[in-house]
This record gives C-alpha cells, structure tokens and sequence, in this order.
C-alpha cells in the first residue's frame, strides 16, 4: 500500500482512474500471483526436505501441507481476479473532458487478440456456396443481388459516405427479407465501418457489438452456410479487445468452433484459414496467467504451434496472394520459429505489394 502511494502519489495523494487504475490492478495482481506461486515452490521443497530426512507425516509436515493447500487457492482466486479486471487500454469515450472519443479499440498487445485489420478484395476470391431458397425465383434474385453487394464491398473500405449507405440499405433488405446471405453481408459492412472509425479515432466498440448480435442471428439462420460461421468468428475476435481475459478466453474457445465448421462447409476460403492460423498463433504465445485462467475456466489450456499456425497462413497464401496482413502473419510465424532468412524473404514479397501504412508499421516492428 505504501509503495503504491509512493510511486502514484503526489502532495494532494491523487487517486488513479480509468486506464492507470486498471494497470495498477492487473501489476498488483501479477506481483501477488508471483509471490505466491514462489511461495508454493518453496513450501514443496521444504516438504520434500522433511520426508527426505525421516519426517514423514509429522506434524510439521501436516502444517506445511495445509498452507500448500491454502496457497493454491489464494492463487486460484487471483487467477479469476485478474480476469475480471477490465481491459487496460479501455478508456471509456465518457471520460474525456472534452466530449471526444477515446481510442478504446487498440488491442493491449500482451492480450490475447484474434482482430483482423482488413478482410481480402471480396469481388477477387471465390466466395463458396452461399445461396439456399426453395424459390428459383427468389434464387435468381438473391444471387443476383448478393453479387452486385460484393462487386461494390471493395469500395468501402475506402469510403466511408458509401460505407454508411450500404448500411442503410442492407438494413432495409434485411428488414425485408430474413435470409443469412443478407444478414453476414450487413455484419460485413459494420466491420468496415468499424474499421474506418478506428482509423478516424472514434470508438468503434457499439457498431461492432451491434454487428455480433446481427452475426449470431446469421449463424442461428444459416447453420450450413460457411459465410455465418466465418462473419461471427471475425466479429467474436473484432470485440475481443473490450472484454477481460476471462471472457477473451472463452469468446477464443467459440471462435474456434465456429472457423473450422466455416471451414468444414467451404475448405477453400482464405480469410477462415488466416482465423484459424491466427487462433493458432494466438495460443502457441498465451501467457502463463492466461494458462492458469483457462484451467480454472475449462480444465485445460488450448494447445497448438506456430508450426500449425504457419501451415494455416501458408495455406491461405495459397489462395490468395495479394493479402498483406496474413502474408504479415507468415512473417510473424518465421521469426518465432527462428527462421530470420525466411522471415526476410517473406517481408519482402509485402514491400513489393500495395502495403496499408498499419501492416507496414507491424513489419518495421520486427525490425529484420
């Protein structure tokens, strides 16, 4: 307590808010954690000593493994402490002074995140079965009118006036018709909007949660169809970054499932195999708090490689090419493999391409 008012102190003893509260939180309980697993530790050696020299079950030896027990859950209930503490780069827009908005939708890079910067030209790629009415009439309309929706996608993402009225209109269709082509598409469109907000320096927290609730209704429209299943991954991953690592674990569990059935309806798609690499990458980096909290949560911690996560992201380069953020990942995946020639030649394949200023930032990061 002391040492906290001594380092976050002044003359008038200010009180931390917002973000400098929530990293206090989540450093005070990290340092307690560690004391008490030391402690642990250095309670098992001492037990270990007693039975060596011909203590046995002594009374000593009996106390000792009663305070075992009750360091491990001291340390249980800090593992579920620290997964309720908000997000730390969470500022809420309600805190300026100014009325303006806060950047609340960065990522905290030491959390476990699954966003995606951007999503691959939509008119380019094959889009897999999408198209399921009785109707052959109604067959002929909605494919028709779901081609024209993705031939004009690629424009916004650089528009944002065009971003909000495909918005509206998409909005009216799908108040028109209940069909899940239509209800991903309008998910897909509050994704790029989100997006623009983002690099704008709005909030983007209430367009995408709006688009979760409207993606869970596609899934619950469109059990078979591969495009519900990929759309409500994303937007599970996009809202990741306002949850506490609790809820971030158990919305990466559900991402999970819904990529590979995604992938299971349309085994061809690039964006669902960059989301499972993605997942993959994820997990082979998860802290050991975050372990600890996903064995307290599900019995387990999720397993995977970068091996794995590489294989996915070169599957998706495959088909297709041009996307600078999973070639990015491949990047990625080679230097924590230690393979910094190959990392290299992969990096250059970004900078001979048309690179977003972000994805470019991330190469330099490498520094390779």
């Amino acid at each position: 307590s002391s040492g906290i008012n001594a380092e976050y102190g002044s003359e008038e003893r200010r009180v931390p808010e917002g973000k400098e509260r929530a990293l206090i939180g989540r450093r005070i309980t990290d340092d307690n954690m560690g004391i008490v697993s030391t402690t642990r530790t250095i309670v098992a050696c001492v037990s270990a000593l007693l039975v060596a020299g011909g203590v046995g079950f002594s009374l000593n030896a009996y106390l000792l493994y009663l305070l075992r027990c009750d360091l491990k859950r001291v340390e249980r209930e800090l593992v579920l402490l620290r997964a309720t503490l908000p997000a730390s780069t969470a500022v809420a827009a309600e805190e300026q002074p100014d009325g303006s908005s806060a950047r609340e939708d960065e990522e905290d890079e030491d959390d476990f995140q699954l966003a995606l910067e951007s999503i691959p030209s939509q008119c380019s790629i094959f889009q897999g079965p999408d198209i399921a009415c009785d109707d052959l009439q109604c067959l002929a309309d909605l494919s028709a009118l779901c081609r024209d929706l993705d031939e004009r996608h690629d424009k916004l993402k650089h528009d944002q006036v065009l971003c909000r009225e495909s918005l509206v209109e998409l909005k009216r269709l799908n108040g028109e018709q209940s069909v899940p082509q239509l209800r991903w598409r309008l998910v897909r469109v509050m994704f790029e909007i989100g997006k623009h907000q983002s690099r704008a320096g709005v909030s983007a927290k209430e367009i995408l949660l709006e688009g979760l609730g409207y993606a869970k209704e596609a899934v619950e429209m469109g059990e078979n169809n591969s495009k519900c299943h990929l759309w409500y991954a994303i937007l599970l991953g996009d809202t990741c970054k306002y949850d506490d690592t609790k809820t971030k674990l158990t919305k990466g569990m559900e991402f999970e499932t819904h990529v590979k059935r995604s992938l299971e309806l349309d085994p061809y798609n690039s964006t669902a195999l960059h989301l499972l690499g993605r997942y993959c990458f994820e997990v082979s980096g998860i802290k050991w708090w975050e372990a600890k909290i996903a064995v307290t949560l599900f019995g387990h911690v999720p397993q995977s490689s970068y091996e794995e996560a590489l294989e996915y992201f070169l599957k998706a380069s495959d088909l297709n090419s041009e996307w600078t953020e999973n070639l990015l990942f491949v990047v990625k995946c080679q230097v924590a493999l230690g393979r910094s020639k190959e990392a290299a030649r992969w990096a250059a394949k970004i900078k001979a391409k048309p690179v977003d200023p972000d994805i470019l930032s991330q190469l330099e990061s490498l520094q390779l």
